[in-house]
């Protein structure tokens, strides 16, 4: 059960995070130079730290998932 809710809970952080970035990284360019990177840093650092962390808990997640079963 712990498995499943980690997945999940791993899955909406990437996307959260990958849009986060995507969007952050975009911005930039979107607004045609009245937003600089160094304002865009402010979104980018945050959406790789969530979409990492949450990597890593949507495979721990996927681990236990896997384990439990292939015991039953």
């Amino acid at each position: 059960m712990f498995g499943k809710i980690a997945l999940v809970i791993g899955i909406l952080g990437v996307l959260l995070g990958g849009l986060v970035l995507i969007v952050s990284l975009l911005l930039p360019a979107i607004t045609n130079g009245r937003t600089d990177w160094d304002e865009a840093i402010f979104g980018i650092i945050p959406g790789v730290i969530v979409l990492f962390f949450s990597l890593i808990i949507a495979v721990v997640g996927l681990v236990l998932v896997l384990k439990n079963r292939k015991k039953a």
